[in-house]
């Protein structure tokens, strides 16, 4: 690929919890490179940043996650006890549209998918018309964290649960395609161990671990299927799932890792 010629990206998101607020970082290092990104595919979190830098707003964004502590974030946990999630999203949903308004999909000026998981059908339902915070809330409902969402026939959750890296639903066939990788392997420097002790896993932890192995290879297969140009690793144990009050340390390293990945590539 002649890379001096060809400048405009495609950027796919993934799926991964707080690891997502790297993303930010991938972005802010990819237009320092001179990348022009015209087109956003995302899932859960990567659905979120993915629709708010689709609207031009991603500095408010990020200023406001760099003012989160873990009371602020545990504040807008609304937890029910509905039995289909331990959260309905509504509050926090509810303090984001204060930050950025919701907007029509269709009507943001950079082209933006969403990709959520349909339960019943077992296949991804694509967002890329109506409300993108409904789009959103779709695709970041984590089963049993998030309730999921009801549409019509549909049983709507996450999208990482069938296609945690949603590379096959790029429209820009021309682009450079960007993937970034939430379900990278743990990088063993990140991992501190008291007394150097090995862990102890429950039967929760021991099916947490089960869950991130598919998701890994998962998001394998799909880079393997359809080989972005680039693709952007975030380790696992970078950050914890709520971990939204090291957005400062994160997005760091989402430029870090971007410019690892793109070393000595230069666009004009």
């Amino acid at each position: 690929m002649d890379i001096g010629t060809k400048k405009h990206v495609s950027l796919v998101l993934g799926s991964g919890g707080a690891r997502g607020i790297s993303e930010i970082g991938v972005i802010y290092a990819l237009e320092s490179k001179g990348f022009v990104i015209d087109e956003v595919v995302g899932c859960s979190i990567g659905s979120l940043v993915g629709g708010i830098y689709a609207q031009g707003k991603l500095d408010q964004f990020r200023d406001w996650l760099k003012s989160l502590s873990k009371r602020e974030i545990f504040r807008l946990m609304d937890f029910t006890y509905s039995g289909a999630g331990v959260m309905k999203g509504v509050r926090i949903f509810e303090v984001l549209k204060q930050i950025v308004p919701d907007m029509a999909i269709e009507d943001l000026p950079i082209r933006y998918t969403a990709v959520a998981t349909d339960l019943k059908k077992e296949e991804d339902v694509v967002f890329r018309t109506g409300s993108m915070y409904d789009a959103i809330r779709a695709s970041i409902a984590i089963p049993a964290v998030f309730t999921a969402v009801s549409v019509d026939e549909q049983f709507l959750v996450d999208g990482g649960v069938l296609n945690p890296l949603p590379i096959n639903h790029v429209q820009h066939k021309n682009n450079i395609v960007v993937a970034v990788n939430l379900d990278g392997h743990p990088d063993p420097e990140l991992v501190v161990q008291k007394n150097n002790a090995v862990p102890k896993l429950n039967s929760i932890g021991v099916l947490t671990h089960a869950y991130y192995a598919m998701r890994r290879k998962l998001a394998s297969q799909s880079l393997a299927l359809y080989q972005p140009d680039y693709i952007v690793t975030i380790p696992h144990n970078i950050s914890g799932l709520w971990d939204y009050d090291r957005s400062e340390y994160l997005i760091e390293k989402g430029i870090e890792l971007t410019e690892k990945a793109l070393l000595d590539v230069q666009v004009f």
